[in-house]
């Protein structure tokens, strides 16, 4: 548990995973943090627990620790201060990379496409590449070329630059705390972003065309994940399409749907963004995807991918046209009341005030009634008996209360189960 610079960490620094400082804190329902890329390998694992406290867990509970960082950082510096003169790091030594570096970071002109492949290549390989590219600034220089390719007129011409970017951005594997910094104000990389989804927004995509659409989104999902609500607010309608496409495409890898939503999470802050994703189709496509993903019971990938499914639903429903979008689905209700006390605490909670956001006051009599038809109500019934949160419980029991003179008197729905919960 030592840094870099040979200090003993704190305790409250090491993550309880990988032992070593945190280099991108997020914290747990729980209270316990973990570094970032040491917990999502672990639910990625198929775990749906919290290592330490053996709670239930999901990758959409966890949340940025900004001032853990913050404080990590302040402690690094002055833990390195103190460290005696060594040696070389050997990492200096990693044939060609020193090489490649001067290449790609080159005062004279752009890296040549093959360069970038080739850098690509080599930190894919080589954790120890890798983080030599990362220190010498390659990222903040690959990040500037694509931007300023994206600004070109003859932008289909720059496709293949595009993607030689994407593709080393995508092997650097960083963080967003890593990219935060870069992202400030950087519309450029926004629109660049913007155009090569767009530009492989078809149904027939070369194998090329689709390693080149899974490092867009997954870049996507970094950056909106670092970006303020400032820049979010200024996402394109046709950027939500685009990415909607990647939702529907049965085709994408695993990888790729769940970066494009959290990536749809992270833009859905501000009430402009969730109605641009709901008109975009967003919230039928994730149904859909939905019932093509489960058809049986949960498994680890299928698990999370229903919990952001329903954390996107639950968030598209704050707005009117994600309520109707749910509502008008054939299987909409349906499918969002069949995955409650199934999937995790997480995807209950999010799958309860969908329930009640699209059978609000203002739902029409045919939704209140397809509540009942489709078990629903038997669901949220089943909510009040089970070990749920307390707010969780209250939110399904406001919405039985609310329709329980409809319900009470529907052949689907017992009324004795209604009347001794509420």
């Amino acid at each position: 548990m030592e840094s870099s610079g040979g200090g003993t960490a704190p305790h409250h620094f090491v993550c309880p995973i990988s032992l070593q400082p945190m280099q991108d804190p997020v914290t747990a329902p729980t209270g316990i943090s973990y570094d970032r890329r040491a917990i999502e390998r672990w639910l990625a694992d198929g775990h749906a627990t919290c290592p330490v406290t053996g709670r239930p867990l999901a990758l959409a509970d966890l949340t940025p620790n900004h001032t853990l960082r913050r404080l990590i950082l302040s402690w690094e510096p002055a833990s390195t201060t103190v460290a005696p003169a060594a040696a070389p790091s050997s990492e200096h030594d990693e044939p060609g990379v020193n090489a490649i570096v001067a290449k790609v970071m080159s005062p004279d002109s752009w890296p040549a496409d093959d360069v970038l492949r080739e850098a690509a290549a080599m930190a894919s390989l080589s954790g120890v590449a890798r983080r030599c590219m990362v220190r010498a600034g390659v990222l903040t220089r690959v990040l500037r070329l694509f931007a300023s390719c994206g600004k070109k007129s003859s932008r289909a011409a720059m496709m293949p630059t595009l993607d030689a970017c994407l593709g080393l951005v995508d092997a650097l594997d960083i963080s967003a705390d890593e990219i935060r910094p870069l992202v400030v104000d950087n519309l450029a990389l926004l629109d660049a972003l913007t155009h090569v989804l767009v530009t492989l927004d078809s149904g027939n995509l070369s194998d090329g065309d689709v390693a080149t659409r899974e490092h867009a989104v997954r870049l996507l999902e970094s950056v909106t994940d670092a970006a303020d609500a400032a820049l979010l607010e200024r996402l394109r309608p046709e950027l939500f399409r685009a990415v909607t496409a990647v939702v529907r495409d049965r085709a994408a890898s695993t990888g790729a749907t769940r970066a494009v939503l959290r990536a749809l999470l992270n833009a859905c802050g501000s009430g402009k963004n969730r109605a641009l994703i709901a008109e975009a189709g967003a919230s039928h496509e994730a149904i859909e995807l939905e019932l093509a993903s489960w058809p049986s019971s949960p498994g680890g990938s299928s698990r999370r991918v229903t919990e952001l499914v329903m954390a996107l639903l639950s968030r598209l429903c704050a707005c009117a046209e994600g309520r109707a979008a749910v509502a008008a689905h054939p299987a909409g209700v349906a499918v969002v009341a069949k995955r409650v006390l199934r999937v995790s605490a997480a995807a209950d909670a999010c799958a309860v005030r969908v329930l009640a956001a699209v059978c609000g006051r203002a739902a029409s009599p045919e939704v209140v009634r397809e509540m009942a038809r489709v078990g629903a109500v038997g669901k949220l019934c089943c909510v009040l008996q089970a070990d749920c949160d307390p707010d969780v419980k209250e939110t399904a029991r406001a919405v039985l209360r609310m329709h329980s003179g409809v319900w009470c008197g529907s052949p689907c729905v017992s009324a004795y189960l209604l009347s001794r919960y509420l």
